[in-house]
């Protein structure tokens, strides 16, 4: 089977083992504080980010139908210098009726057709964790660290917490993120950002006692399954960088939230 073919098989499973408005912000009441956090684990994450939005050039890999691409937009990335890349035909055309003034492309993430260094800001929004197959994953990663700027950045927002039993399912745990980012390519973390709760708990929260839901997230936070971690590829990027004054300070070890992803994985 073809990726493209492998890729639309993995969603129709998903959504028939699952009811069909299972992530439908307007009809599913469980959605609601899972959005919220993992939208804040963006948002906070970008915090360390040192170039203007406004210019900056943009990469959603895997953008499917562009959903989450609101985020970095109301963060002041330009439309004009977004572009969305996505294996399967019907998901692009999808989101090229939800964002016209966006640039979709139809094709392999392993395989990008964008030159070196195109782009000040990869993204990712849980790809990584619908893919168990390494090889794969692996020639993504190299790809987004490719087409991304030097001195620029990666952001991967995904579950990192195991689902033991799942063969459609490989969390971006940090040994895989180790494995896939930091093997020999001049790529460094600069934060981990804590996100949404795992579903079983996040979205029962999100229903029945919304107000628990930040609380639980603050004491258990083992019970935290979506992360945000943010990686800077070395190099000096002229055109955007900040002045070294602003500049973040490499983090050689992991920051205080990595304390919280030792209990979650």
């Amino acid at each position: 089977m073809s990726r493209e073919g492998s890729t639309r098989e993995w969603y129709r499973t998903y959504y028939g083992k699952r009811c069909a408005n299972r992530n439908d912000l307007r009809t599913n009441r469980g959605v609601l504080f899972q959005a919220l956090a993992m939208e804040g684990s963006v948002v906070q994450a970008c915090y360390a980010i040192q170039h203007d939005p406004a210019q900056a050039k943009l990469l959603d890999v895997g953008c499917g139908s562009g959903a989450d691409l609101f985020q970095l937009l109301r963060l002041g990335y330009a439309p004009e210098n977004v572009v969305g890349i996505d294996i399967l035909a019907e998901r692009i055309a999808a989101a090229r009726r939800l964002y016209p003034q966006i640039r979709f492309v139809q094709g392999d993430a392993s395989c990008m057709d964008f030159p070196d260094g195109t782009f000040d800001l990869v993204f990712e929004s849980t790809m990584f964790a619908t893919l168990p197959d390494d090889a794969l994953c692996a020639g993504i990663a190299r790809e987004m660290i490719r087409v991304c700027r030097p001195g620029g950045y990666l952001l991967l927002v995904d579950w990192w917490m195991p689902r033991p039993g799942d063969p459609a399912y490989k969390a971006l745990t940090r040994d895989r993120l180790r494995r896939l980012f930091f093997s020999g390519s001049d790529v460094e973390l600069l934060k981990t950002q804590r996100g949404a709760l795992v579903p079983p708990v996040g979205r029962f929260l999100s229903r029945f006692a919304p107000s628990m839901y930040f609380l639980v997230r603050r004491v258990c936070p083992f019970l935290v399954g979506q992360v945000a971690y943010l990686l800077r590829k070395s190099g000096h990027s002229t055109s955007l960088a900040a002045s070294d004054h602003d500049q973040p300070t490499m983090l050689s070890e992991f920051t205080e939230d990595d304390v919280y992803a030792k209990a979650a994985v």
